[in-house]
């Protein structure tokens, strides 16, 4: 009986695990800006963030959770809608994807239901409105639906958004200016982040999440590019614990992920001030991120509110919508060098 009990428990977990090594792709879906990663299948405690297309190797799968391995190293559980083995990512069922099926020929209008499950989904109030701004739109912006998305906890700058939109069906008046217009932000555009949250040596983890936000409206030419407020990524990059007698003492690092463009676009940024940005050997080594020494008993605590100046990595060209224009004598693409990019003044 024993033996018959074994072999049943052996099939089963063969028929739920995947062939290790198997290649895999995040995928973010229609209105997902990055996929989920926890460090377990079942308290579902988030481990990290899987960039829209990233490559990884599945592991194994149970139930409804895949174990990848991303290229970094980490290793934690998806989602199985979250991994596509495509890396165009047009399918969200890993191993089930329907080849026979027509494309798409055309994008469905946004409902509340959509906006809705971005808003589930835990999406940034910037990203549902860039996503309501460049999509078209049929919303139910009736009293009573508009008092059940307050009701639900809909940001109310995401409710004026879907109130604002035209709808999908409504003829378009003419415009002089294209749908959307070419904004080149040149590489070491200066942008000045705050951290959000309070981020201590004790609670630290290697690969930790470090929540930063816009600290200040960047503008290009007259086109705001980086709202304030809008989310920022860093990460921890070192993570040592102080040697005996705290000597060498322990050391914390941080590294610059990215910054949310208006656009809804993760740009890729890294910690660097303006002075060293004029300095022609950081252009081609880059510059460490912030470095903090702590103690045993005394660990090093960062206190929200703390601001740094970053800096983006590489040229990007954001599609911005022609809308957010400042006015008809706008150009149809925007280009400044990267040391005449100040952010707004405040207010």
């Amino acid at each position: 009986m024993k033996v018959r009990l074994s072999v049943l428990i052996f099939v089963l977990l063969a028929g739920i695990s995947l062939r290790a090594g198997t290649l895999g792709y995040a995928y973010c879906g229609t209105y997902g800006s990055y996929v989920l990663m926890y460090k377990s299948n079942d308290q579902l405690e988030e481990l990290g963030h899987l960039r829209c297309g990233e490559k990884v190797d599945v592991i194994s799968r149970w139930l409804e959770y895949v174990q990848v391995r991303t290229g970094d190293g980490r290793i934690g559980w998806v989602h199985y809608s979250g991994i596509s083995n495509s890396p165009a990512g047009t399918s969200n069922n890993f191993g089930m994807t329907d080849s026979s099926a027509p494309p798409a020929t055309s994008v469905p209008a946004l409902t509340n239901t959509n906006v809705m499950k971005m808003h589930v989904m835990h999406l940034g109030a910037d990203v549902i409105v860039a996503k309501i701004r460049t999509s078209p739109c049929d919303f139910d912006t009736t009293r009573g639906a508009l008092e059940k998305l307050k009701a639900a906890g809909l940001f109310d700058k995401v409710i004026l958004a879907m109130v604002q939109a035209p709808s999908a069906s409504a003829p378009r008046s003419e415009s002089k200016h294209p749908d959307f217009i070419d904004v080149k932000v040149p590489r070491f555009t200066s942008i000045e982040v705050e951290l959000s949250a309070n981020i201590s040596s004790d609670a630290a983890l290697d690969g930790m999440i470090v929540p930063l936000k816009v600290a200040q409206d960047v503008v290009i030419n007259g086109v705001t590019v980086f709202t304030k407020g809008s989310e920022a990524h860093a990460s921890v990059s070192t993570l040592k614990q102080p040697g005996f007698l705290n000597r060498p003492p322990g050391e914390i690092t941080w590294t610059m992920d990215y910054v949310t463009a208006v656009t809804g676009d993760h740009v890729n940024a890294m910690f660097l001030s303006k002075e060293a940005a004029t300095n022609p050997m950081s252009r081609v080594m880059g510059a460490p991120g912030p470095t903090w020494e702590f103690r045993k008993s005394k660990p090093v605590s960062v206190t929200a509110g703390q601001r740094f100046n970053v800096v983006i990595h590489d040229d990007a060209v954001l599609k911005v919508p022609s809308t957010q224009l400042p006015g008809a004598a706008s150009p149809a693409s925007a280009q400044l060098d990267p040391m005449a990019v100040q952010p707004s003044a405040k207010p």
